[in-house]
């Protein structure tokens, strides 16, 4: 038996068999010594990380296109708010303008009626002015041919103007 160990050790030596299993030794032990357990579970830890986040992302994502699409869908309807608060400030605009030029023009007739009256009395003012200075002109110059032709009355008024100022005097 022992040439028979012999011959096996020296089979086993001669074949790839100890060198596999030194290599495979040596793997173990490198493997061992890099902890490449640990290292795939960090990666399996960080790709689990990455892809919460992503959904997470992805989470938001879809809510805010959500918001979007709902503001879209609502959009119609601010655009006629818009448009229907646009059209009542205009209306607003004109029917103030409107009202701003009718009160303007009711000012400028008021004020033509006051000028038209103020232009009315004085040529009514001039008019009496120069009507009662030829009335008595008229009459002045009547009552001087009456007196020339009268000269009783002519006396008379004399007389009278006299017993006046007597009559004043004392």
């Amino acid at each position: 038996m022992d040439n028979s160990v012999q011959n096996l050790l020296t089979v086993f030596i001669q074949s790839n068999t100890l060198n596999f299993l030194v290599v495979l030794a040596f793997l173990i032990w490198v493997i061992s010594k890099i902890n490449i357990g640990g290292k795939l579970e960090h990666l399996k830890n960080q790709i689990k990380s990455y892809v919460n986040e992503s959904e997470q992302e992805k989470q938001a994502a879809d809510e805010r296109l959500s918001d979007i699409k709902e503001k879209v869908q609502k959009l119609p309807e601010e655009i006629k708010n818009i448009e229907k608060s646009a059209k009542n400030s205009i209306d607003n605009l004109v029917l103030k303008s409107k009202e701003n030029f009718e009160e303007k023009a009711r000012d400028i007739d008021n004020n033509v009626k006051r000028i038209m009256d103020l232009e009315t009395k004085k040529f009514k003012s001039k008019l009496t002015a120069i009507l009662s200075e030829a009335s008595i002109d008229l009459a002045r110059d009547n009552a001087l041919k009456q007196l020339e032709n009268n000269r009783e009355m002519h006396d008379k008024y004399i007389y009278e103007a006299i017993d006046e100022i007597d009559g004043t005097i004392l």
